[in-house]
């Protein structure tokens, strides 16, 4: 029992004393924010094109993913965004368009990013709706590439003067 409580004890302080990893350099940081730029535009394409299979891959299967939307936990897993892209009616098509795009590099393989943005739903006919936002996504960047483990957009809410 000793013996056990004693490596348990020397991981935690070796765990809690390992150095955190040191600032990425000027070159790392902007291939990181140019390789998140690119993945905006990759997961434009994919929903402007309605490919959902392959959108809906953009999203990390991690157990703690969660998306917000305007002061709710939206999606609280992949799965959940998985099934409404699913849902999606055929010939519909998602454009959308960031603004102000921001990308913060956080560490290796991590990344946050904020931006404005202008979204068209059109279904085949041409008829849909359209909205507008911030949002701001957490990305990792896994075996397969980028991939969203947290997200949050949101609409302009008017405020009183």
């Amino acid at each position: 029992m000793r013996a056990s409580l004693t490596t348990v004890l020397t991981l935690f302080l070796a765990t809690g004393c390992a150095r955190p990893p040191g600032p990425l350099s000027a070159e790392h940081a902007a291939a990181l924010g140019d390789s998140a730029r690119a993945f905006l535009t990759d997961f434009s394409r994919l929903s402007s094109t309605a490919e959902w299979d392959s959108l809906s891959q953009l999203y990390s299967a991690r157990a703690d993913f969660r998306f917000l939307e305007s002061g709710e936990v939206r999606y609280a897993s992949a799965t959940a965004i998985r099934d409404a892209l699913r849902a999606v009616p055929a010939g519909t098509r998602i454009r959308t368009e960031y603004s102000d795009v921001s990308v913060q590099p956080i560490a290796p393989g991590l990344a946050g990013v904020s931006a404005l943005f202008a979204t068209q739903f059109v279904d085949s006919a041409g008829a849909g709706f359209g909205f507008s936002g911030a949002m701001s996504l957490t990305l990792q960047h896994e075996p397969a590439g980028w991939r969203i483990i947290s997200g949050h957009s949101s609409a302009p809410v008017p405020r009183g003067r």
